[in-house]
């Protein structure tokens, strides 16, 4: 690894608390589930990396961030925000903000984020790069006729990020069913709906390292595995990831390393840095498959700039390469320190 700034820089950790936005939880969940707590252990792992790090919050009004961050004389953002003004969809204009500034950033830029928000527009991104993906339709309106899929389907939020809005309903077997979830998710969510061919069995993920640079190229992780350990579960529901009084929750268990033979471990691999190269990404992310019974992966999501808290994924599959917490941290900054000002 190259040694850009590997301490001594002056880091605004900037997140975007999502408090108000989960209340349909007990507060000791919301509490859990802030980003303002990644931001505390991003912070703490800075600082143990010898970094002048501290907490900032995106606050609803960004006119007063820019003199904050600017009067603050940090040297780099590591970015945390989701979701400014309680919005997955703009969580783009955070970074973008950042470029507009000057000021370099952790993870990955304005055009990976959103295209990946928009789960139709990557998978028709996938599809023309010959990535194997399940087949879609993106439901703006009630659907009166043949969806011209193979039931049984998912119906999914079209622009959405940790599994908000996906239920053990998700999964519809006729036409009822779909246009039931398709009401339920304009009305709740008010938002389209990507429809897609259900893909019942392995659920993987691969997480990638890199800026897909020359002196930093695209590196992959151990492949984990989703293992549903109760069958009827079908889906990594937002309940199962989220709320652990949920029966789900403990019954879904990530397992990493993937219990893979050698060549399903390198196929995963493959595909999820082709797919960093597609997405262009930088820093982090993590790429979601299914397996089906004959063995071939399809891939559900793309997601740049996933959970970084202490438990979540990545830094599970980090740790099985190796790498832990503090480590990883620094390595997305000094990925972030890397590209400089964009």
């Amino acid at each position: 690894m190259n040694s850009v700034a590997t301490k001594g820089a002056r880091v605004a950790v900037l997140y975007t608390s999502v408090f108000e936005s989960i209340k349909d939880l007990k507060e000791e969940q919301r509490e859990d589930m802030d980003l303002a707590v990644t931001a505390k252990s991003v912070t703490e792992a800075l600082r143990s990396a010898g970094h002048d790090a501290w907490i900032h919050a995106f606050e609803k009004d960004p006119g007063e961030l820019i003199p904050a961050l600017r009067s603050s004389g940090a040297e780099a953002v590591f970015n945390l925000c989701e979701c400014p003004d309680l919005s997955p969809e703009k969580e783009l204009h955070a970074c973008a903000l950042l470029e507009l500034l000057r000021l370099p950033y952790t993870g990955n830029g304005p055009l990976a984020l959103g295209i990946c928000n928009s789960k139709a527009l990557s998978k028709q991104l996938m599809i023309a790069n010959g990535i194997s993906t399940p087949r879609f339709l993106l439901c703006t309106c009630d659907p009166a006729g043949d969806a011209g899929l193979s039931y049984p389907l998912v119906v999914k939020p079209a622009n959405e990020d940790g599994s908000a809005g996906i239920t053990e309903d998700s999964v519809v077997a006729d036409l009822a069913g779909l246009r039931r979830q398709v009401k339920w998710l304009k009305e709740t969510l008010r938002q389209d709906s990507l429809v897609e061919e259900f893909v019942d069995g392995r659920e993987f993920n691969v997480g990638v390292l890199g800026n897909g640079s020359a002196t930093d190229p695209h590196r992959s992780l151990p492949p984990a595995e989703l293992v549903y350990r109760n069958p009827r579960w079908r889906l990594c529901t937002y309940e199962s990831k989220w709320n652990a009084t949920h029966p789900s929750y403990s019954e879904i268990a990530p397992v990493c390393p993937a219990d893979v033979p050698p060549g399903l471990a390198a196929r995963l691999s493959e595909i999820a840095l082709d797919c960093a190269r597609i997405f262009r990404l930088t820093g982090y992310a993590r790429v979601d498959f299914r397996m089906n019974a004959e063995g071939e992966l399809f891939v559900l999501e793309v997601n740049p700039n996933p959970d970084i808290s202490t438990d979540a994924g990545m830094p599970r599959a980090a740790r099985a390469a190796g790498l832990p917490y503090p480590d990883l941290i620094a390595e997305i900054l000094r990925l972030g320190l890397a590209l400089g000002a964009r």
